[in-house]
């Protein structure tokens, strides 16, 4: 449960900052690709991927504090 809620905060944390600093539009990647880096620099495409980065820690905490182990019976 722990790394679940780790990987959540981290990939949450990454996409909601990462797409509003230059590497996200300068990168080796997209310089041979200027069509792709256009869609890329556009202000809907960072804010869908802000938002889910949002909802991404949500899911990481929700899971976080609504978690519960169930007893074995035997």
């Amino acid at each position: 449960m722990l790394l679940f809620v780790s990987v959540c905060a981290v990939f949450g944390v990454l996409l909601v900052i990462l797409p509003w600093t230059p590497k996200w539009t300068d990168n080796f990647i997209l310089i041979s690709h200027p069509a792709f880096r256009g869609l890329l620099e556009n202000g809907f495409v960072r804010g869908m991927c802000t938002g889910l980065g949002a909802l991404d820690i949500w899911i990481g905490f929700w899971e976080a504090m609504h978690y519960h182990e169930r007893e074995t019976r035997t």
